[in-house]
This record gives structure tokens, C-alpha cells and sequence, in this order.
């Protein structure tokens, strides 16, 4: 009977071990642990570098796009429309446009009337310090600058106030 109860009392520890280094694996995220958000410094239209830590103490909505990808495509007039109501309220939105040149990306852009901040990633260092697997991907990031959410695809409006809300 000892034995049964010692056996039993081992195999519980060890998968109490694998759960605990399986939320050290994912970032502890159901823990409620946050990731710290990497800096990092890319130009902007005009050439100036812009870095993440410029905007140390403000909550940021940071976003990887492209002008070819539909899903990103699709989720910019409500990024517009989101930087239009929050560019002087304390929320700093940061594209960054994966892979494309800078006339490809000033196009898109003038054509569309989009008036949010893009930074230009051409060698896609930053998105795969980022780890983006796929875009459109976003995150927002606290003013303690940890990441709050993460979300991978599409985005509707409604899901970036409600991760803009987690943010306050």
C-alpha cells in the first residue's frame, strides 16, 4: 500500500514539475506573468529613427502589417479610425510595415488616406525579434512596457478597444 501511495505521490510531482516548466515555456501568460516588449530603433518615412523606448511610460498599440496581406488590408480603417480618437490621449500607435519598400508603402498609404505613424522593417529584423510567425499580429504594450495582449490575424475594432481597455 506504501509503495502504491509513494508511486503515486512521485508521478504527481513530476507532472506538477512539466506543468510548471510548460508555463515557464509559454511566458507565464496563465499565470498573469507579462512579457517585457523589446526595444528597438527603425526609421520612419522621413528617415528619422524611431524607437520603441521614445515612448517609455505610454501604453502602445504596436502592429506588423504588410500592403499584400488582406487580413491587414482589412484592419486598417479601424486602426485610422482608433489613432484618430486616441493620437492626443495618452496612446502611442506604431505600425510597422514588414518587408515592403518605401515608395510601395507611401503609396498604399497616400491612397488610402492613412495618417498613422509606419515604421519601415525592410530586412524584418524587428518582426522576428517580435517572433511574428504570420501578420497581421499586434501587441499592446503597458506603460510599464509589458505586453498586455497579443493577437495574431485580423483584429476587428471592437477587439482593439477592448485590448486598448486592458491597457488603462
Amino acid at each position: 500500500m506504501r509503495t502504491a501511495i509513494a508511486s503515486h505521490s512521485r508521478i504527481m510531482t513530476i507532472l506538477l514539475v512539466l506543468v510548471c516548466i510548460a508555463l515557464l515555456m509559454s511566458g507565464c501568460s496563465a499565470l498573469g506573468f507579462k512579457q517585457e516588449a523589446k526595444d528597438f530603433t527603425l526609421p520612419d518615412f522621413n528617415g528619422d529613427m524611431v524607437a520603441l523606448s521614445d515612448y517609455q511610460d505610454e501604453n502602445i498599440y504596436l502592429n506588423f502589417w504588410a500592403s499584400w496581406c488582406e487580413p491587414c488590408v482589412q484592419e486598417m480603417p479601424a486602426i485610422e479610425k482608433i489613432y484618430q480618437e486616441n493620437k492626443d490621449k495618452g496612446l502611442v500607435i506604431l505600425t510597422v510595415n514588414t518587408g515592403e519598400d518605401k515608395a510601395t508603402v507611401e503609396e498604399y498609404m497616400k491612397t488610402n488616406g492613412y495618417t498613422f505613424p509606419v515604421l519601415m522593417d525592410l530586412e524584418m529584423e524587428v518582426a522576428r525579434q517580435y517572433k511574428t510567425a504570420s501578420i497581421p499580429v499586434s501587441f499592446f504594450i503597458n506603460k510599464e512596457g509589458k505586453i498586455v495582449t497579443k493577437k495574431e490575424g485580423l483584429m476587428t475594432e471592437e477587439e482593439m478597444r477592448k485590448a486598448i481597455g486592458k491597457l488603462q
